[in-house]
C-alpha cells in the first residue's frame, strides 16, 4: 500500500538444520527409500552391490548429497550379484531431525 511502511521481522532461532544419522544393513535385494539430505552406500560384503544400475565393488562406496535444505526422495533399488560369498551393504543417511 502506498505510504505504508512494512517492517521486516528478523528470523529467530537456529540457522542450521538439525539432522540425525541413520544406519541400515541390507543383506537381501530390496527397495530403499532415501528421504534424506545425503545417502552413502558402503559395500562391506564380497558380492558386488547394484544400486539403481550402478555397480559397487567390495569395500567401495557411493555417496549422493543434496544442497542444504533439499531432500532426496529417490527410491533406490538395491540388489546383489553372486560373484562373492557374502552380501552386506551399509547405508548411511543424514536425515532432517523432524523426519526421523
Amino acid at each position: 500500500m502506498k505510504g505504508q511502511i512494512i517492517e521486516l521481522q528478523k528470523a529467530t532461532g537456529n540457522v542450521y538444520l538439525e539432522t540425525i544419522a541413520d544406519f541400515k544393513n541390507v543383506t537381501k535385494s530390496k527397495d530403499v527409500e532415501s528421504n534424506c539430505i545425503s545417502i552413502n552406500f558402503v559395500n562391506k560384503g564380497s558380492n558386488t552391490v547394484v544400486v539403481n544400475g550402478l555397480k559397487i565393488a567390495e569395500n567401495q562406496s557411493f555417496q549422493i548429497s543434496q544442497p542444504s535444505a533439499c531432500i532426496d526422495r529417490t527410491i533406490y533399488q538395491v540388489s546383489f550379484d553372486s560373484d562373492g560369498a557374502t552380501s552386506d551393504l551399509v547405508i548411511i543417511r543424514i536425515l532432517p531431525k523432524n523426519q526421523s
